[in-house]
């Protein structure tokens, strides 16, 4: 069954878990996976926030091309927070759930 954990959701989070790496280079948290996880959901997110909201923003009259891409990054920080957790939580729990199967 080792085989069967790597799919999509190791994978996404083995990305996020690798993106994190680059901006936090700590060593000395206990449960480090999960905080790569989050810092890099919010890396992946807040671009695409960044670059929808510069999109977005020129079809307003009234706002600026920065406003809006500094809006969709926060936005997307926000939401890439909510992902990576996501990501780490259902990869744990497949994980947890196959190394159960597999004990028995």
């Amino acid at each position: 069954m080792n085989g069967l954990t790597r799919g999509f959701w190791d994978s996404a989070d083995q990305i996020l878990q690798w993106l994190g790496r680059l901006l936090l280079r700590r060593r000395a948290i206990s449960d480090e996976g999960a905080l790569y996880a989050l810092t890099g959901g919010a890396l992946v997110c807040a671009l695409f926030g960044g670059l929808i909201g510069f999109a977005v923003s020129h079809l307003s009259p009234h706002s600026a091309a920065i406003v809006g891409t500094i809006l969709g990054g926060l936005l997307g920080v926000c939401m890439g927070i909510l992902f990576g957790s996501f990501v780490e939580t259902v990869d744990r729990t497949i994980k947890d759930l196959l190394r159960s199967l597999n004990s028995k």
